[in-house]
């Protein structure tokens, strides 16, 4: 089992209970020493390992991947196809880099773990994707309007450590420390040209200020001064480490020219409103268009932690015409049913919100099973065929709406 995440979204603390409950050794290649152990002698480092195993940042040390790969295979031999041998965690999606080789296909199972999702943080198991490909969009009876009852989650973020710390000051020092640790320090273990690195933060910064938005990597280079090649580069990078996120265009031969591009995104709200100079003061009383892509990041990236682990496959894109037709977030599972959110910070809804949610459906047909409208209100409104305006706490505080 492999599991990959942000630093801090609490990886090694579930491996940590896992290997405790399974009586399997640790080890961590934080330890330099250890890391260079298993670099120097990678099939060495695991054959002399007593199984099961949990090793923590394994990207540190790719190299033991295919001696793992190799006690694998010797372990089923002769029949037997024992699971649980290994248990890895990494801060680094590896696999996406040509570094490595191994892709333990058919050995590993793979799991990504998010930083926290507002229902996680309340011990509750949220049901809204699950419920909108039913046809049932949920309710919150008690659920309060308005900005102000969303903008400490929206700055607070899902990272456990982050969360911990109450006061706006302590969170910004954390959050501080937390890109400094790794834009210095595990961007080098992923970058073969370590050039420009220096310029991270600086892009991290600007991509930030324009999330929710199509990606232009002409845009950004011209705003970061660096070439379209570097920031291309480096960009994946900083997906690497799970820190942006592209949105890929939705498509479907529904006999319009749809939009190509991706929509950049920044997986924790927390990190984003600390990139941009948000906190919940400004949040609630500045009128900034920006608040609403705040808000619309926010609603990704908790459907993005939601689609982890509901019961069948989604994925989550972008919907946009050439002639301005548009949906924020388009879930799309593997029967090619279509979930449709758009996302309004206002609290009253109308019926030319809707617009965009109304074309993908009738283009869909029955392949569209819903179309919501998350905003600030109370309430869960009907405003036609599959269509609903919901309040966000909807998708964390839900129930069932019969």
């Amino acid at each position: 089992m492999a599991i990959t995440g942000a630093r801090q979204s609490g990886k090694s603390t579930l491996a940590e209970k896992v290997a405790g409950e399974i009586g399997a050794q640790q080890a961590s290649f934080d330890d330099a020493e250890l890391k260079a152990a298993a670099i120097a002698d990678p099939a060495g480092f695991i054959e002399g390992a007593s199984l099961p195993l949990l090793v923590d940042e394994f990207q540190k040390a790719p190299e033991i991947l295919d001696a793992i790969k190799a006690r694998v295979d010797r372990e089923r031999r002769g029949g037997a196809r024992p699971a649980g041998l290994f248990l890895l965690t990494g801060s680094a999606n590896v696999w996406a880099t040509l570094r490595i080789s191994e892709s333990l296909a058919g050995r590993a199972e793979r799991i990504q773990l998010w930083p926290l999702s507002q229902g996680e943080i309340a011990g509750r198991r949220e049901t809204f994707i699950d419920a909108l490909f039913a046809g049932d969009p949920p309710t919150t009876p008690k659920a309060e309007g308005g900005r102000a009852a969303i903008s400490e989650r929206i700055v607070g973020g899902g990272y456990p450590e982050m969360l911990a710390r109450p006061s706006p000051r302590r969170r910004a020092r954390w959050i501080h420390s937390y890109l400094e640790m790794i834009l210095e320090r595990d961007a080098q273990d992923l970058a073969s040209r370590a050039r420009q690195l220096d310029e991270l933060p600086r892009l991290l910064k600007f991509a930030a200020a324009r999330m929710s938005s199509l990606l232009d990597l002409a845009d950004l280079g011209a705003a970061v001064e660096m070439k379209r090649d570097s920031v291309s580069r480096y960009l994946r990078l900083l997906e690497l480490m799970y820190l942006v996120q592209r949105a890929p265009a939705w498509r479907r031969n529904i006999g319009q020219r749809l939009i190509k591009a991706a929509k950049l995104r920044l997986p924790d709200s927390g990190l984003a409103a600390h990139l941009v100079g948000y906190d919940a003061q400004r949040f609630e009383d500045i009128e900034d268009p920006f608040n609403g892509i705040l808000f619309e990041n926010f609603v990704a990236g908790e459907l993005t932690k939601q689609a982890t682990w509901v019961e069948r496959e989604v994925r989550l894109f972008h919907f946009r015409t050439a002639g301005g037709r548009e949906v924020d977030i388009v879930l799309e599972d593997s029967a090619g049913n279509v979930i449709g959110v758009e996302t309004k910070l206002g609290a009253t809804p109308r019926e030319s919100d809707f617009s965009g949610l109304a074309h993908l459906r009738d283009k869909l047909g029955k392949k569209f099973k819903a179309g919501v409208l998350v905003n600030t209100g109370a309430r869960t409104l009907p405003f036609g065929d599959r269509l609903w305006s919901a309040p966000v706490a909807s998708l964390w505080d839900g129930m069932p709406n019969r």
